[in-house]
């Protein structure tokens, strides 16, 4: 496959999205080792310097190996379309599920449950600047991220095994616990 785009970063996106259309499982890790990617380079020295006369205003460049640089791209390549929806559904999944435990726990008077939705909301702000930030870099792998992902995971069982607690308490004790 060789592609032919203005700018090489599109190149290798345009390469990825024909690989993933013949291979629409990916090719495995490393697989934009793989793709071969025509751009055009404008043959200027600096942006106002007048071009000479005797060169053309752009020449073709040929190159191999080019990454990603996007996470969605680099799933897509790599993981093909199962692996990009599974990761999709992992980060948004986590994004939405911080939200739902924020808004769940915003208007909470309890003293003892009043660090909830802070966290939650850090959480989903992290999960956000990563999502965006993953656009023009490709950092799918990166452990850091997963490691938000448990602690998203984490805080929402444990509220979940609180509520289910707190659900089989007998009413008097309910009463004592809200009154401190």
């Amino acid at each position: 496959m060789s592609n032919r785009c203005a700018h090489p970063l599109l190149a290798v996106w345009a390469w990825t999205w024909e690989y993933v259309n013949e291979h629409p499982l990916g090719g495995g890790f490393d697989v934009y080792r793989q793709n071969r990617i025509r751009y055009d380079m404008e043959q200027r020295a600096s942006p106002d310097a007048p071009l000479p006369a005797d060169l053309p205003a752009v020449r073709e460049v040929v190159d191999e190996g080019r990454a990603f640089h996007s996470s969605y791209f680099e799933m897509l390549g790599e993981q093909g379309f199962p692996g990009l929806l599974m990761w999709l559904i992992i980060h948004f999944g986590g994004v939405w599920r911080m939200e739902a435990i924020s808004r769940m726990y915003r208007k909470r008077n309890r003293p003892d449950e009043a660090w909830v939705a802070p966290l939650a909301t850090a959480l989903q702000n992290s999960q956000i600047v990563y999502l965006v930030g993953s656009l023009f870099v490709g950092i799918a792998f990166q452990t850091f991220f997963y490691m938000l992902i448990a602690l998203q995971i984490g805080l929402d069982t444990y509220l979940a095994r609180r509520r289910k607690e707190a659900a089989w308490l007998p009413l008097t004790n309910r009463r004592k616990l809200a009154q401190g």
